[in-house]
């Protein structure tokens, strides 16, 4: 006679790294919605098999899926993120265990000596989220990646009514793959050098993307895959691509920002005057001489010579300022021009450059014969030895005096009598 024994069911239920799990979870609570209409978008789904817990976030417009290794089986569940970390913080334990039990469902959390019962959502409401990327590729190293992201955000439109430069241009062509960002007052462009490029066109990363990506990638150093899936029109109108971005074990997803970034190239000037000057030196001093501005004159005037560099600032409220420090003109123009700019621009802009010296690249102011002012032309800066970074800064109007100092080789043989001496510092 043959006794049949019967086999015991699955476990339902996963046993993982307390921290490795908190660690996800903190990830995904920089994309679920912290206030929304739509309550399922505030949970984080789970579901674990095949030695994989999936962890999933989305507000609607943002997608993670993340993965872990797992012991056991999870039905899928989707439970508040928020309140799950608040319960795997309190833990001491080095393990979790996660279960569902009960109807209506319940996710268990056993840390310890304590028990937790979490209340979950309706499944059948969390929006769908991807877990693979889809169409044609970028892959680019972690840590490059993180480096023109962390730099090109500075320069992202904070003006969310200016949808199309609020985010990063991905561009790539037959000169190579680089990102842009710009805010009408700045702009700089950042090439990719380590990259295998499949992808060519445009696409531009929305803010939100930017950032996550980021933060998901400060401690990584592996090959990444930046893919970008297009969609046309019946008629063949482009339409806003799907974007990815995969990692070790995660994926974001979203879609890019439906707009036309502006062709930033016909506001590159060309190269003209060259200036090296100290980097950190000039970082230093300008941080001091930037005191002295105000909130009605935000602006610090930039002296360019031979051998200095001469920067001054002054308000109503706040007194003066100047200082004085070697430079050395490398040629390509005029060896004197006086400008001005924005100094926390200029000083975010020397912060992201990693050479020693900085090269400030620009033209001999312009006359303007119909009111007789004296026109500021956009500075390039950029490394002396370094392909990194290239910045384009915007003048501001000092209001300097129609004289051949002021205008250099552009003065005009028939100056306006009425030369213009007042403008505002915007």
């Amino acid at each position: 006679m043959t006794i049949a024994v019967a086999s015991a069911p699955p476990v339902v239920g996963v046993t993982l790294d307390r921290k490795g799990l908190l660690s996800v979870l903190e990830r995904a609570q920089a994309v679920v919605a912290t206030r929304s209409c739509k309550p399922i978008l505030t949970g984080v789904r789970l579901s674990g098999r095949a030695g994989r817990l999936a962890v999933q976030a989305t507000d609607g417009e943002v997608a993670l899926h993340a993965e872990l290794t797992v012991e056991g089986l999870l039905p899928p569940v989707v439970v508040p993120c928020g309140e799950l970390i608040r319960r795997l913080r309190a833990s001491k334990d080095p393990h979790t265990v996660l279960s569902v039990r009960g109807r209506p469902p319940r996710l268990i959390v056993n840390g310890g000596r304590v028990e937790h019962a979490l209340y979950t959502f309706p499944l059948d409401d969390f929006p769908p989220v991807s877990d693979r990327w889809q169409g044609e590729k970028v892959v680019v190293a972690a840590e490059e990646l993180h480096r023109a992201l962390s730099v090109t955000s500075c320069a992202m439109a904070r003006d969310t009514t200016r949808y199309a430069i609020n985010g990063v241009l991905l561009e790539s062509d037959e000169q190579g793959c680089r990102v842009v960002a710009t805010d009408g007052h700045r702009l700089v462009t950042v090439e990719l050098t380590q990259v295998d490029v499949r992808f060519k066109g445009q696409a531009i990363l929305p803010a939100r993307l930017v950032k996550l990506v980021e933060k998901l990638t400060a401690d990584e150093d592996v090959p990444l895959v930046l893919a970008v899936q297009g969609h046309t029109t019946d008629k063949g109108d482009k339409l806003p691509a799907d974007l990815f971005v995969a990692g070790p074990r995660w994926l974001v997803a979203c879609q890019e920002v439906d707009g036309r970034f502006p062709v930033y190239r016909d506001v590159v000037p060309a190269s003209a005057s060259r200036f090296a000057v100290d980097r950190r030196l000039l970082a230093e001093t300008l941080r001091q001489v930037m005191l002295a501005t105000g909130d009605c004159s935000r602006a610090v005037a930039v002296s360019l010579r031979p051998r200095s560099l001469e920067l001054s600032a002054s308000s109503a409220e706040s007194g003066s300022a100047s200082a004085k420090l070697p430079a050395r003109f490398l040629g390509g123009g005029d060896s004197v021009i006086h400008t001005g700019f924005n100094p926390e621009f200029l000083l975010e802009a020397l912060r992201t450059l990693p050479d020693k010296r900085v090269i400030v690249d620009l033209a001999q102011n312009g006359y303007a014969k119909v009111d007789g002012s004296v026109v500021g032309r956009p500075a390039l800066l950029y490394g002396e030895d370094h392909p990194g970074p290239h910045w384009v800064l915007m003048p501001i109007t000092m209001g300097f005096a129609a004289t051949r100092d002021y205008l250099g080789s552009n003065f005009p043989e028939e100056p306006a009598t009425e030369p213009a001496v007042v403008a505002s510092a915007g």
